[in-house]
């Protein structure tokens, strides 16, 4: 967990192999929570402990988190990743013509 995250690769390569996430409320973990991921506030370790006592207490939600957040990994992949950033840059250079 940190204060500032942009897109841990870890998160993706966890989700892929069906294993949730709880970190803190930054970077594109909150975008992912709290269907695909379990956020809490940052510099709160004792929340961190609770999300993950969260998950392991309840299989039912650790089951839905991990499996939500996998079909979001493998819709979101390193190709989608390249597509999109490539269709944004394309976008810009046409908007510069």
């Amino acid at each position: 967990s940190s204060r500032h995250e942009s897109g841990p690769l870890v998160v993706q390569e966890a989700a892929v192999v069906g294993v949730p996430t709880v970190g803190t409320s930054v970077g594109h973990l909150v975008e992912w929570a709290p269907d695909a991921a379990v956020t809490v506030p940052v510099a709160d370790p004792m929340a961190l402990a609770r999300g993950v006592r969260e998950l392991l207490d309840d299989e039912k939600r650790r089951i839905s988190v991990a499996r939500a957040a996998q079909a979001r990994a493998l819709e979101k992949d390193a190709d989608w990743t390249a597509r999109t950033t490539l269709e944004i840059y394309e976008e810009i250079a046409r908007e510069r013509r």
